[in-house]
């Protein structure tokens, strides 16, 4: 399991680890302040460039000063500088995620395709999440993004398009069968309710061969996330279940499947 984790930097020279640390870590800040931006205009209908940083709720342009990621937060106590009106603490923490997630990605493929493609992956799992608990609403957009990148980063990793659509079949036929009475009709199409399309999502980019690992880290994180929900010390929404079993199969999928035996 080691190895597996450090399988993209074994061999490398420890000064050459630590830069490619310090890089992940500047740039996973970096893209985690641009992610806060779609998780708060994404539910709005605005788009990333339409208008400059700015306080969500008195409209004003925020300062330089104002967005260095994770510290701007914590010197100002996650308020506005200029209104005093909180922000959620949510966007402190998909910064730090984010950069989490690059460090990983780091250790496990090194800097290349592969890197590329699951810290893509990632970092829209979190946006998704954090949309999710910060607007109670998982957007079909992000959905999107997330199938469009795990279909590619599936690609890569087994050279086939097939196993990642066995992976989506498989998880839309155990889907109906669980949310069967939650199914819509429209004209003579029949719609997935949003946790039904989560898990197809997350059988696409995992694929069929790691499927069964996948099912199980779902359903155990969802199922301590309800168990915390009830003890009303935190809630824990089946969109971060998603992300942390699909990232746990992306990046350590060989040691699971190995667990499992």
């Amino acid at each position: 399991m080691f190895n597996l984790v450090f399988e993209g930097v074994l061999g490398v020279k420890a000064g050459y680890v630590l830069s490619g640390v310090i890089w992940a870590v500047a740039v996973g800040f970096a893209i985690g302040n641009y992610a806060c931006s779609l998780v708060h205009r994404l539910p709005r209908g605005r788009l990333i460039l339409d208008k400059p940083p700015y306080c969500g709720h008195c409209g004003t342009l925020l300062a330089t000063k104002d967005l260095f990621p994770v510290f701007s937060a914590l010197l100002l106590r996650h308020r506005c500088r200029y209104c005093g009106t909180p922000f959620p603490v949510s966007h402190t923490w998909t910064e730090l995620l984010v950069a989490l997630l690059l460090v990983l990605c780091y250790f496990r493929f090194n800097y290349g395709e592969q890197f590329l493609l699951a810290s893509t992956l990632g970092v829209f799992l979190i946006v998704l999440a954090a949309i999710h608990a910060n607007e109670n609403v998982v957007m079909n957009k992000m959905l999107v993004l997330v199938a469009v990148s795990g279909a590619m980063l599936r690609i890569l990793l087994d050279q086939s398009i097939y196993p990642a659509v066995e992976g989506a079949f498989y998880a839309l036929v155990l889907a109906v069968i669980i949310w069967r009475k939650k199914l819509t009709k429209v004209g003579h199409i029949y719609t997935l309710p949003p946790e039904a399309l989560a898990l197809v999502v997350g059988g696409l980019c995992v694929g069929s061969a790691l499927l069964p690992e996948f099912l199980v880290l779902y359903a155990a994180i969802w199922c301590f996330g309800a168990a915390l929900s009830k003890t009303r010390l935190t809630s824990v929404r089946y969109s971060v279940a998603l992300g942390l079993a699909v990232m746990l199969c992306v990046l350590y999928g060989p040691a699971l499947a190995l667990l499992a035996l």
